[in-house]
């Protein structure tokens, strides 16, 4: 009986080594099972964002390439069609009156016009021009309503890819035209800098500005960003009421 009580705390001890070496196994092992489930959910959702990233970039791109190939079959028709029958028009009524007139003035205001419009949907000859130049030929044809200044560095005038001149054309005309409709402003100042990697360009106006916070986003700066992310480029607006308003847009991959 002595050795019996004296052996029955060695195995009580034994049984409370075991037993809380069995928890600690079981806590270790619930541990690493919750933090693998847990793994797997959040590599689970960052999937589904991914896939979802990539959908909504597809959708993008596809949508903004539908625009283009439309924009041109409508500027294809401007130049071909109207701008066709309208020397058709100057031509007959040239023949037959044999003067210049009030009539063949409105045509020729017409034509310039479509071929205008024709060429804000389409640039000619994109393939074959600098974007420098596009940039520049676009920035003159707005001299007539602002005082302009540039500053051009071109590092280096690599040929990039069409749909990127196209797009930031697209992006710089319109924010042109949103200075022209709401600035209010005089004087605008263009920075260009193209290098190797990156194109930047800065657009500085001298309007009445406006609260950041407060401006609600229009179909113009939806449209910018819309562009500036299928470009996968990034753009900082900064504005001060009665000081004006700038704004910068960068792509390091194009």
């Amino acid at each position: 009986m002595e050795q019996w009580g004296g052996g029955q705390p060695d195995t009580f001890a034994v049984w409370i080594v075991f037993s809380a070496a069995f928890l600690l196994v079981l806590l270790v092992f619930i541990t690493l099972l919750v933090r693998a489930i847990f793994k797997r959910i959040v590599q689970e959702r960052l999937k589904e964002s991914k896939a979802k990233m990539i959908h909504q970039q597809k959708l993008l791109d596809t949508t903004i390439q539908t625009q283009e190939v439309e924009r041109k079959r409508i500027a294809e028709d401007l130049h071909d069609e109207l701008i066709g029958k309208l020397m058709v028009i100057k031509l007959r009524h040239e023949a037959e009156c044999n003067q210049q007139s009030e009539l063949i003035s409105l045509v020729n205001e017409s034509i310039e016009t479509a071929r205008r419009i024709s060429h804000d949907l389409s640039p000619p000859l994109l393939e074959f021009t600098s974007l420098a130049d596009l940039l520049f030929e676009m920035i003159d044809n707005w001299k007539v309503r602002f005082e302009i200044t540039t500053n051009f560095d071109v590092r280096k005038n690599d040929l990039v890819s069409d749909d990127f001149k196209i797009q930031f054309l697209r992006i710089t005309q319109e924010t042109i035209t949103n200075i022209d409709k709401h600035a209010k402003a005089s004087k605008i100042d263009f920075h260009f800098r193209q290098s190797r990697s990156s194109v930047a360009l800065k657009i500085v106006d001298n309007g009445v500005g406006f609260d950041k916070n407060a401006i609600k986003m229009g179909l113009g700066l939806k449209s910018i960003e819309t562009r500036v992310q299928f470009l996968k480029g990034s753009y900082h607006l900064d504005s001060k009421k009665d000081i004006g308003t700038s704004v910068l847009y960068f792509f390091n991959k194009f």
